[in-house]
């Protein structure tokens, strides 16, 4: 296979180089790095102390040349409350390794993205035995408590699980206002709508504890949901497609949830258009009663006219005639639209096309609206691509010790090879199969017996 080894030489090679010029092994390379070839201890004026980005600004990035002094040691300060041992799982930057003032800053970005700190500085010392490195952390607060005031009807570790947060953690002033509004929609979606929550302690700088005052609001529940407008579908029907709606004796399930009202909404517009009432219009009023405890919801629909097919047509299509594909439409031309009829049609298309060998065509349909309201044009655009044909039948049979011949499975089938692909016969053949009680069939699990098919070339390579 020469493409195979081609591949692994230029792998190889690839490789080969990187490690020769980390060791220092290409001269001509490493030589054009070296930022002091004449013995590298820099002559410093003033205090022998530098940051890298210091040292980077003045000399530039340097890939660690040979004759980079050594870290004679690395040491961390200002640390209160995490161990050392965790912040130096962070850094790369070790003792007798090669100076590299990129591998400092990638140390300090790993640092910053912990989340434990607020700024992270570095110091370098030169000394004649090499360089002593410092990194001086400056640690967000941690959490000390998790206070919860004002919730009777949640407990404290359901609030606990829904925030997130965890005492010892790094307090961080955003994450504190995300549990907040976190609280407030887990209230909203459980029936408060008008619960709030404040923060009293944890948004201030030096604050230790984060303490959540909540005033939760009446529990609300679905008094009764009406519509109003509709005329195509019952109201009964309408209750169907929401989930705001009249618990069980009232008081299983029922709750009332602004989101879900607002949910409601979409679901019903989209099952109007879904029968061809693209202009309808849905909106939503809601009512509280005197107690507080009580919704009534009522749903204002503007169904508007609904749409018909003035004229089918085929792109694309050369292998059939537009009337003989028409014929096999259940959507005709002067019919209402529905979209279930819609995508079975362009499964009948697929169908027809598979059935000859073309068992990769495409078909997508797309409604064109016209100015008159209440008609479109449906277009079909197909891509027939190739007739395909049966080259191999391969049989896999799973299962710790399988039994069944090749032969058990082929004979449920007239398909050979040399025949050109015909998607019913294949369908054919998987149920057949199922129905054989042969083979395990839990489409719940996703097993079952089933026919793929795949290209030549995939085949091949597998």
């Amino acid at each position: 296979m020469p493409f195979a080894r081609f591949d692994a030489t230029i792998v190889l090679l690839a490789a080969g180089a990187a490690v020769l010029l980390a060791l220092g092994y290409l001269p001509g390379l490493c030589c054009a790095q070296m930022v002091n070839p004449g013995g590298y201890t820099p002559q410093l004026k003033g205090p022998q102390r530098r940051t890298a980005r210091d040292y980077i600004n003045e000399h530039g990035p340097v890939f660690a040349p040979r004759n980079a002094p050594l870290i004679t040691d690395v040491r961390i300060t200002g640390k209160r409350t995490h161990s050392e041992t965790k912040i130096r799982s962070f850094i790369t930057t070790r003792p007798d390794r090669p100076y590299d003032p990129e591998t400092i800053q990638s140390d300090v970005r790993r640092l910053m993205s912990s989340g434990m700190f607020h700024d992270v500085r570095t110091y370098d010392q030169f000394n004649a035995q090499g360089v002593s490195v410092t990194f001086e952390v400056f640690e967000r607060p941690t959490i000390r408590r998790i206070v919860y005031l004002g919730n009777k009807k949640m407990k404290n570790r359901v609030l606990a699980k829904e925030t997130g947060l965890t005492e010892n953690e790094s307090l961080n002033l955003y994450t504190v206002e995300e549990a907040r509004q976190k609280i407030e929609q887990f209230y909203q979606s459980r029936g408060f709508p008008r619960a709030t929550v404040d923060i009293a302690e944890g948004n201030q700088t030096g604050d230790r504890d984060v303490v959540f005052v909540i005033n939760e609001g009446n529990l609300q529940r679905v008094w009764k949901t009406s519509f109003e407008g509709n005329t195509f579908a019952s109201s009964q029907r309408l209750k169907t497609k929401i989930e705001t709606k009249r618990g069980y004796f009232l008081f299983i399930k029922g709750r009332f949830d602004r989101s879900k009202l607002d949910a409601d909404v979409e679901k019903l517009t989209d099952y109007y258009r879904s029968f061809g009432f693209f202009r309808t219009r849905i909106d939503r009023e809601y009512k509280v009663g005197p107690s507080g405890k009580w919704v009534s919801v009522k749903f204002i629909i503007k169904e508007g006219p609904r749409y018909a097919v003035r004229n089918l047509s085929f792109i694309g299509s050369t292998k059939f005639g537009e009337k003989a594909l028409a014929d096999f439409l259940e959507l005709k031309e002067g019919d209402p639209f529905v979209r279930e009829t819609l995508n079975r049609d362009q499964a009948t298309i697929k169908d027809i096309y598979g059935s000859h060998g073309y068992i990769f065509a495409d078909v997508q349909a797309e409604p064109r609206f016209l100015e008159e309201p209440g008609h479109l044009d449906l277009i079909y655009k197909v891509d027939e691509g190739e007739v395909v044909h049966v080259r191999n039948i391969n049989v896999r049979i799973a299962g710790d010790y399988p039994h069944t011949k090749t032969t058990v499975v082929k004979t449920r089938t007239d398909i050979q090879p040399g025949d050109p692909f015909d998607i019913r016969k294949i369908r054919a053949w998987e149920r057949r199969l199922k129905a054989s009680q042969l083979f395990l069939n839990d489409p719940a699990r996703g097993i079952y017996p089933r026919v793929v098919v795949k290209p030549v070339e995939e085949s091949v390579n597998r």
